[in-house]
């Protein structure tokens, strides 16, 4: 064995559990760069395995090397069965559809609003075939709620895949939100009774959007145009008023990361624990009176 590696490892003892994500990552990654898709019982036997290494490790056996090893297994078998549970059919080429299908949220744009729908329903799909949810542009979507049922004629389409080979992959990046195929409305929808009542957990998931609907339509009536689709995105997530010119200066700038859900997040949360931190420290005499806090 290299004797570098080995004087490595020993010099990172105090580090070891922070190898533990790195493991965790590897085995994700792994999953992702397989050349064909394994099938859902590697997934679970991924994860016996894992069961399997964290009992020898807490048994005091090579406990170093069974941790990591069971990080990377959980790794690999959460996601494989992450893909199970959110798996679509995704449409493989371009159809006009007379459907039915119930607002899962709504994106209001300028002169229309994006819509992710789910329950979808029509005789275009072939059986077996019908994604488990869609994402349609339409022109009177700002009009409806989270939770109605929509009846009306869209042209669907494949999601788009890379432009360029290690550019964003947006298809891939619908598919883990269930949609499997884009596409926009012919004419204006109509609402119609429910296919079928809500259970509780959508009740509060249509409440959840509702209210972040809400919230975006109150930002832009007291801050209108590009300005009020920055708050709103940092706000409420919805980003579809930012003007193409403030979109392109903010990715120039490096900050368009901040306006995605992930960036949204890491903010709230760095602000968040900004503000407390200053807050408590500004409380103690001690610390505020010597300390530039």
């Amino acid at each position: 064995m290299n004797l570098g590696l080995i004087a490595f490892w020993a010099d990172e003892r105090d580090r070891w559990p922070l190898w533990l994500p790195v493991a965790l990552g590897a085995g994700a990654g792994g999953y992702f760069a397989l050349p064909v898709e394994p099938s859902i019982t590697m997934g679970w036997a991924a994860l016996a395995a894992a069961l399997l290494a964290i009992t020898i490790a807490f048994a005091r056996r090579a406990r170093v090397a069974m941790a990591l090893l069971a990080a990377v297994l959980l790794g690999f078998g959460l996601a494989k069965l992450r893909e199970a549970a959110i798996a679509t059919p995704v449409l493989d080429h371009a159809i006009v559809a007379h459907l039915t299908a119930r607002i899962v949220s709504i994106e209001p744009r300028e002169r229309d609003a994006r819509l992710v729908m789910d329950e979808v329903r029509s005789g275009a799909f072939a059986p077996g075939q019908t994604p488990r949810r869609i994402r349609v542009t339409l022109p009177n979507g700002a009009d409806f709620h989270p939770g109605a049922w929509l009846s009306l004629t869209a042209r669907l389409d494949t999601p788009s895949v890379p432009v360029a080979p290690g550019t964003s992959d947006f298809g891939r990046w619908l598919y883990f939100q269930s949609i499997g195929a884009t596409g926009f409305s012919y004419g204006r929808a109509r609402t119609i009774p429910p296919a079928r009542d809500a259970t509780l957990s959508e009740r509060m998931s249509q409440s959840v959007e509702g209210l972040r609907v809400r919230m975006t339509d109150r930002i832009h009536a007291g801050l209108p145009g590009s300005a009020g689709g920055i708050a709103a995105s940092l706000i409420t997530g919805t980003r579809g008023t930012i003007s193409d010119e403030d979109d392109a200066a903010l990715r120039y700038a490096g900050l368009a990361h901040a306006l995605s859900i992930s960036g949204l997040h890491i903010a709230l949360v760095g602000g968040g624990i900004f503000w407390l931190v200053r807050a408590l420290l500004a409380a103690i005499p001690a610390v505020a009176l010597r300390y530039p806090v």
